[in-house]
C-alpha cells in the first residue's frame, strides 16, 4: 500500500458507500427496478464491477432497451430515479453511517484538519443521516448533489477555494472509480476506500490509485507522517 507524500490540510469524504454503509440498500433498489421491468437482475458482484456514474449504461447492458430520442431517455431516467428514491424512503433505516466515522472525524478535528463531504446524495437525505448521528455540526463543509458530468471535480475545486488551500493539500476518500478520477482531475490526492461494502470492487479502485484504506479509521495510519 502506498502512503501520502505530504500531510493534507483538508480531508474530504464521499458519502454513499464511504461514510454511509448503504450498498445493500442500493443493490436492493436495483433489484426492485429490474423486478418492476420484469428483467433478470445482475448479481451484486456484477453491480460492483460494472456500475458507474453513467448508471444507465449498466441497465442497457442488462436488458433495458436504449431509447431513440432524448425525451424518451429522460423519461426512463426519471422513472428509474423515482423507483430508487421511493425504495430508499421506505428502507432508509437499513442504511447507517459507519460506526468509526464519528471517532475519525473527532480525531481529524482535534489535530487541526479541515473535514468535508462531497457526495452525490440529495441534500435533504444526506443531512438527515448526519442529524440522526449527531454529525451535522462536525463537518466544516458539506457539498451534496455532486453528480453528473464534472460535478465532483467542480465540488472538490470549490473545497479548495473555501479553505484557501491548493488542490494538492486536499485528499479525497471515495469508494468509486468515478470519484477517484474526479479527484485526480482536480489534482486532489485520491484515496480509495476498498471496504467490501463499497460500491466498487477493490480491484477497480486500485487501478486508479494505490493509496487506500479498507476502514475509515485506517486513515490515522495515512495521516501520521
Amino acid at each position: 500500500m502506498a502512503f501520502l507524500k505530504k500531510l493534507p490540510k483538508v480531508v474530504v469524504f464521499d458519502f454513499n458507500g464511504t461514510l454511509l454503509d448503504d450498498l445493500h440498500v442500493a443493490y436492493e433498489s436495483v433489484q426492485e427496478i429490474f423486478r418492476i421491468y420484469d428483467i433478470s437482475c445482475p448479481t451484486l458482484e456484477q453491480f460492483r464491477e460494472e456500475i458507474s456514474a453513467d448508471f444507465m449504461e449498466f441497465y442497457f447492458q442488462h436488458g433495458f432497451l436504449r431509447p431513440t430520442y432524448k425525451n424518451e431517455l429522460k423519461g426512463l431516467v426519471d422513472d428509474l430515479q423515482t423507483i430508487r428514491r421511493s425504495f430508499y424512503r421506505a428502507n432508509e433505516g437499513n442504511a447507517r453511517i459507519r460506526p468509526d466515522v464519528s471517532r475519525m472525524v473527532s480525531w481529524l478535528l482535534v489535530r487541526g484538519f479541515y473535514v468535508a463531504i462531497v457526495g452525490a446524495e440529495r441534500r435533504t437525505t444526506l443531512h438527515g443521516y448526519l442529524v440522526k448521528d449527531g454529525l451535522q455540526r462536525r463537518f466544516d463543509c458539506v457539498i451534496s448533489e455532486a453528480w453528473g458530468d464534472g460535478a465532483k471535480k467542480k465540488a472538490l475545486l470549490e473545497v479548495g477555494e473555501i479553505f484557501k488551500v491548493f488542490s494538492e493539500d486536499i485528499c479525497y476518500v471515495d469508494d468509486t472509480v468515478d470519484g477517484l478520477f474526479a479527484a485526480r482531475d482536480a489534482r486532489v490526492v485520491p484515496v480509495a476506500f476498498t471496504n467490501h461494502t463499497g460500491y466498487h470492487s477493490k480491484e477497480r479502485l486500485l487501478h486508479v490509485t494505490d493509496i487506500s484504506v479498507s476502514e475509515i479509521g485506517e486513515l490515522k495510519n495515512l495521516l501520521k507522517i
